[in-house]
This record gives structure tokens, sequence and C-alpha cells, in this order.
């Protein structure tokens, strides 16, 4: 059962902790792709899985280093995209989650209800 606090820590998912978790058409399955912390329980129900379970992005989030976070997180978004047939608005809308990935986009591209993160 999610209760408010769970909910509320699923929408702002920090960048260190982000596994990525997507399932491709060319498994047979249709794409599904998602965002949950490292620790989740439901790792299991994906075909993949980037991110936060990998000892390098371990050791880029222990030691404060966001742009190699940041350019994994997108190579590891292009690939889902590029190469396993997930489509982008399914990974956008998923990544949406993660406050790091919504700093990086133009305010145009920002969903309305995150626009407060900028305005203030």
């Amino acid at each position: 059962m999610t209760n408010n606090i769970t909910a509320k820590i699923l929408k702002n998912i920090p960048l260190g902790q982000a596994l990525m978790l997507y399932d491709s058409p060319s498994t047979g399955k249709p794409p599904r792709f998602t965002v949950l912390p490292l620790g989740h329980e439901d790792y299991d129900e994906y075909t993949f899985k980037v991110g936060a379970c990998f000892s390098n992005w371990q050791y880029w989030a222990s030691i404060g280093d966001k742009l190699n976070l940041l350019a994994q997180m997108y190579i590891d978004m292009w690939q889902a995209t590029a190469f396993y047939g997930v489509p982008v608005d399914m990974v956008h809308e998923a990544m949406l989650v993660v406050p790091e990935y919504r700093n990086t986009l133009a305010d145009d591209c920002l969903p309305k209800e995150y626009q407060h993160e900028r305005n203030g």
C-alpha cells in the first residue's frame, strides 16, 4: 500500500539512487520503462536494469560526481530508446521522478506540475 510519504519519495528519486528498469519489444514483451529507488522490491519484474545497480554509478554518487551520473543517465536512456525500442515519451515520463533529470530540461519542456521548482 502506497502512503503519502512513499508517493512523495517515488516522485523525487535522487539520481544517485535511481534504478532505471525496462522491458523491450526485442524480448517479445511490450515496452515498459520505470524508475525506482535502489532497494525497491520490484526489480525482478523487468528484463533490463541500469543505473544505481552498477558499482561505477554508486562510486560516482558517493563522491558527488553529478557530471558522470548525468552523462551515464542520458547514455542509458538513449540506449533504451535507440537499441531496445522503448518509446522516447515513455522514458521521458518515467524519468521525471529524478530531480536532476528535471533540472536539465528547458523551461518549456518541463511539465507544469514541476514549474514551481524553478519559479520559487
